[in-house]
């Protein structure tokens, strides 16, 4: 039988684990009620301010108006110096107008910098690639914030930290973080009026629509995907880095006739796409491009060229291009 002082110590252990899961229970609602109230900032208030957006070493400053009703979500964000970009939100729908060659997965992300869209129920399952926290108190723009950290459990995967306006829930800045916590971007406003009356006028572009910019990537048709026609995809990785899974699979035909596949990879926040498209014979190689915290990786397998890309680290396009394989026999191959 333990003596007094022993069994003393084990209880006050048990009291001590006991109190560390109610903690970690109390901070994971916190940061979710954070987050609830984010997201209803987004789809309930009109507001106009200037961003001021650091990445790669540069810095950006942009206007931008964001309306809110009953016919949905409109936004415009435009740049303030340098050559003429817009980015407008309709719904769902995202075009980029730009008058440079500035890679276009660098636009298309700032709306969803601003309007991220945060899987609670993944993010604060035991399962989740990342543990969330708060941080401490912060004023962004002339107003008080509390800020969310989203951090993740590996290096094959980025973090996030949101600083979010006390009394709305409003975003007011975000940054991406690597795994060592360094700050790789980060959006943030200078100046917002909450609550401002935004007209028709404001949301509309005053650049000329034949600066419309497309995706140079292959774009899958949700009509012909893979699972509702149970079919397999022809490659597939034989290794994933942790919590990542295949979260969709599709076949399509390309602008010009071309077939291609399109896999999505998915750990609930964080995301790649691997493409897969018909080559002709003699083609080699592997290349690797950075834009920012996107990583490309383009090869050649067998008659097939693959494109892997995601708002990912180095390391994650890296393992799942030495992992690809053919995963079913192609007709004529």
């Amino acid at each position: 039988m333990p003596s007094f002082p022993a069994a003393r110590s084990v209880a006050c252990s048990v009291l001590l684990l006991l109190a560390s899961g109610a903690l970690a229970d109390d901070t994971s609602a916190e940061v979710g009620r954070w987050l609830d109230r984010m997201a209803r900032a987004v789809e309930t208030l009109n507001y106009r301010g200037t961003l001021v957006h650091w990445h790669d070493g540069r810095i950006d400053t942009l206007g931008i108006v964001h309306r809110a009703d009953e016919n949905g979500i409109r936004e415009r964000i435009y740049s303030l110096d340098g050559p003429a970009r817009e980015i407008l939100r309709d719904g769902d729908q995202i075009r980029c107008l730009m008058a440079d060659d500035q890679p276009l997965v660098v636009q298309s992300q700032l709306a969803a910098r601003l309007m991220p869209n945060l899987p609670l129920s993944r993010l604060s399952s035991p399962e989740s690639a990342y543990h969330m926290r708060m941080g401490d108190r912060e004023r962004v723009a002339g107003m008080m914030t509390r800020i969310v950290e989203i951090v993740p459990r590996d290096e094959y995967r980025y973090g996030h930290r949101l600083w979010l306006e006390e009394q709305t829930g409003m975003l007011l800045r975000s940054a991406l973080l690597d795994f060592r916590q360094r700050t790789l971007q980060q959006l943030t406003f200078v100046t917002v009026e909450l609550g401002a009356r935004i007209t028709d006028t404001e949301l509309e572009t005053t650049l000329d629509e034949s600066l419309a910019v497309q995706s140079p990537l292959p774009q899958l048709d949700v009509s012909t995907s893979l699972a509702s026609h149970q079919l397999k995809p022809s490659w597939s990785p034989d290794q994933l880095p942790d919590y990542f899974r295949m979260a969709r699979a599709g076949q399509a035909r390309a602008a010009g006739g071309e077939s291609f596949e399109h896999l999505v990879f998915s750990d609930g926040l964080a995301s790649f796409s691997i493409y897969i498209e018909p080559v002709r014979s003699g083609y080699r190689g592997m290349r690797l491009e950075s834009i920012g915290p996107f990583h490309v990786l383009t090869g050649f397998h067998e008659g097939r060229k693959v494109t892997i890309v995601g708002e990912v680290p180095r390391a994650t396009v890296e393992l799942v291009g030495r992992s690809l394989r053919r995963s079913v026999a192609l007709p004529g191959n």
